[in-house]
């Protein structure tokens, strides 16, 4: 019995001290571990999400910021906004700017730096085929012929002297066949209205046309909509009597941008590859 118990004490320590190898940790070891890895120095990489405080300067001017002080400063705040640092994820082609997102790259939490973006990698290059001349007046008859079924669509009736709202005023039905419909402009001298996402008003008329004004003002921004449906931004360059110059460009198309960027915080995508 004595050496059976012996025996049997043996094996306890042995599979004890096993036990201990195995897991391969010395006293100290796992608490050494866990302060290397919260001291480890995150670096934005591409994938990751990150918050920064940014300046944009363009020609030595500024022209945006999150910090309210530079705004102050720079004589351009905004009641209106909430100045704070902007979140993202580090991604190309995205809603970033591409010279802006490889700029941080590499960079980490509280640190600072300077970012050039040239126009390749930023708001592009002018292009000459989005800048065109309008004129500022042009006439339209006070009639219109639409097809009846554009009006059975909208489930409205039509019927001579039936008078209805559409997008840019009333209107009366003046004939009615078969397939079409001619409708008649409501429209009074002053008259205001939209089409196509730009501003236009009735200037002057007679029983058959109106000259309309094109009542868009210099350095005026307009989203305008082509025939196909799809929308674009446009800046008003010039405002003549006679002619009017926009530009779909982007402001700062052509122009090379000057970042100040500061790292605010950084949440990786893959963890274990901040090294």
């Amino acid at each position: 019995m004595k050496k059976t118990s012996s025996l049997l004490l043996v094996l306890a320590i042995f599979v004890f001290l096993f036990g201990c190898v195995g897991n391969g940790t010395e006293p100290g070891t796992q608490n050494t571990t866990q302060n290397i890895t919260q001291n480890t120095t995150l670096y934005a990489q591409f994938g990751d999400n990150v918050t920064v405080d940014y300046t944009l300067r363009v020609d030595g001017r500024v022209m945006d910021t999150s910090l309210e002080s530079e705004a102050k400063n720079a004589g351009m705040y905004n009641q209106n906004r909430t100045y704070k640092p902007i979140a993202f994820q580090m991604l190309l082609d995205s809603q970033m700017i591409n010279g802006f997102v490889k700029g941080v790259v590499g960079m980490q939490v509280n640190e600072t730096k300077n970012i050039t973006v040239s126009p390749a990698d930023g708001y592009g290059l002018s292009d000459s085929i989005k800048i065109f001349n309008l004129s500022r007046h042009y006439n339209m008859s006070v009639h219109e012929q639409i097809p009846i079924s554009y009006l059975l669509d909208l489930n409205i009736t039509p019927k001579v002297d039936k008078v209805f709202p559409t997008s840019v005023g009333y209107v009366s039905v003046e004939n009615v066949t078969n397939d079409t419909v001619t409708i008649r402009y409501l429209f009074t001298p002053g008259h205001k209205f939209v089409i196509d996402g730009l501003p236009e008003s009735v200037e002057n008329m007679t029983n058959e046309t109106m000259l309309i004004r094109l009542d868009v003002v210099e350095n005026g921004t307009y989203v305008t909509t082509n025939q196909a449906g799809a929308k674009s931004i446009a800046r008003v360059t010039y405002a003549g009597n006679d002619t009017v110059t926009m530009d779909e460009n982007h402001p700062l198309a052509g122009k090379q941008l000057e970042f100040e960027v500061t790292v605010r915080s950084i949440s990786s995508s893959n963890p274990n590859s901040k090294t």
